[in-house]
Parts: C-alpha cells; structure tokens; sequence
C-alpha cells in the first residue's frame, strides 16, 4: 500500500488501529465501521475529538493532545496499524516499531471523499466507503432541492474564530472538508473568499465587510469563554460598532458553527447546520 513515506503491507482487515489525529484522520476511520483503540484529542477544543458525536467515541483512549503522542501509551494497546498525519514524520520509525504506520499527507489527500476511498482500501472497507459517499451525495441534492432559488440568490461567508474576538481566516475554497460541502452544495461564498488563492488568510476586525453575506457562518473549535458564559450568547461580540454594519448581522444571520471536520461524520453536521440556518430559520 502506498502513502506519503513510500510503500507499507497493511495486515488484512485491521481491527487494533490508533489514529494520530483528531480532525481529518479519526472520523473516515470511525465511518467505516472501526473503533480506533486510541486516538489523538485536541487540546483547547470544545471537542476533545472534534466533529465526532460523544457517544462513538467513549471507549476510545486519548494517547496524547494536540502535539507529540505517547509512545508508552500506543505500545500498551498492541495496536495492528497505526495512521499519523505528514506533520508527524519524525516520530515514524520509533511508530513503525510498534506497528506497521501509514502516514496521510493532507495537501495530497485533501478531498474528503478520495481520503474515504484511500481508507476503505486500507481498512478492507471500499463497499463501505462507496456506500456512506452514495448516502452523502442523496444529502447534497436533497438540500439542493430545499434551498432552491437560494442557490442562486443567497451569499453565504464562512470565516474561522482564531482564538479571539477580533482575530479571523478563510481559507481556499475547496481545501477543507466543510469547504468541499459547500461547492457540492453549490452554495455561493462572497466574491473575496472565492477569489482567495493562500490555503489561509488572517485578518483583523476591520476586514469584516469584505466578507458580509446573506448567510454568515463564523466557524470555531474552541470552548466557551468566561465572558460568552456570562452574556449566554457565544455571539456576544457582536456588539461592537464595525458589526453592526454587516447585512448578516442586521438580519440576524450570523451562526456559530462546529465545522472542523474531516468525514462523512462530519459532513453530516454541516448539512445538518445547513439545512437548520439557511432552510428551516423562520
């Protein structure tokens, strides 16, 4: 089997498998029907294991968060194949130790439903895989046929919360799996976030008008501050001054959104949020 560091034999149907990364890697792994023995978290998220409902993920073991993982960890759970990201390649022979490991180059790989089909070979899975993406695309014509003329008379502008209430990116469209949805989708992006050309673009709070749209969807993954506890409305900084100019924000369309995802389990939630804001909103 080929992957980003050359060729691997996979042991056949693989059932002790940990995964080293929350966000693109965990939820393809989980939709084919495989409960990783361990998984990395992420650290800071309001998820540990983001776009992942809780209940598919309560037996799984956290080896490590965010950065490096656990070699001692891993090694305790006897795994039969290990999946890591690019970004980890310097721990892949003491990995290799412990268990044949498939590395994932994200740039390489970055459609979600090519990544689906890589694993379905992987995992012994490719029926699966095929069937999940057949259930995808009958989600994406039904929203198509839900939103009608909105396709082609609603902007939507997704822009990501970096941490803060005043620090913002975008990023190429198509290059991230929520962003993929929405071209299937054929959902319109303002003119700046179609035109953009860096994987991501950060900007401050003063940027904001280029990317007012009918719909806008403020994508995040971190918890709740103190602050938005108290005002009860994670949208709470809404409130100042440059906000109020925004056509989203008068109409009171603007959303926050969990859409840091990496598979057809995610994938479902965008829809899901879709269909909730933008079909079923009064």
């Amino acid at each position: 089997m080929s992957h980003a560091l050359g060729e691997i034999e996979i042991p056949i149907n693989p059932q002790r498998v940990v995964v080293l990364d929350d966000q693109v890697l965990l939820d393809p792994v989980l939709a084919l029907g495989v409960e990783p023995v361990g998984a990395l978290s992420c650290f800071d998220c309001e998820e540990d294991f983001r776009g992942i409902p809780g209940d598919l993920v309560t037996d799984i073991s956290d080896v490590g968060t965010g950065g490096e993982p656990s070699l001692e960890t891993i090694l305790s759970l006897k795994p039969d194949l290990i999946v890591a990201r690019e970004w980890q390649t310097s721990s892949y022979d003491l990995l290799s130790d412990i268990a044949p490991t498939v590395v994932v180059d994200y740039y390489s790989l970055s459609d979600f439903k090519e990544r689906l089909r890589y694993f379905g070979q992987i995992l012994g899975k490719s029926d699966h895989a095929e069937r999940l993406l057949a259930q995808y695309q009958k989600r994406v014509e039904q929203l198509q046929q839900q939103l009608g003329e909105q396709l082609e008379t609603s902007t939507i502008s997704v822009i990501r919360l970096m941490g803060s209430t005043d620090v913002f990116s975008t990023s190429k469209p198509g290059l991230f799996t929520f962003s993929q949805i929405i071209g299937d989708v054929g959902l319109k992006l303002t003119k700046i976030q179609q035109d953009q050309e860096e994987n991501d673009l950060t900007f401050g709070i003063e940027t904001l008008p280029k990317h007012d749209a009918d719909f806008l969807f403020i994508a995040t993954h971190h918890p709740l501050t103190e602050v938005e506890e108290a005002n009860a409305d994670p949208l709470f900084f809404l409130n100042q001054p440059i906000w109020s100019q925004l056509k989203a924000v008068q109409n009171k369309q603007v959303y926050k959104v969990y859409w840091d995802v990496g598979g057809p389990i995610g994938a479902n939630r965008v829809i899901d949020d879709l269909y909730k804001y933008m079909v079923n909103t009064p």
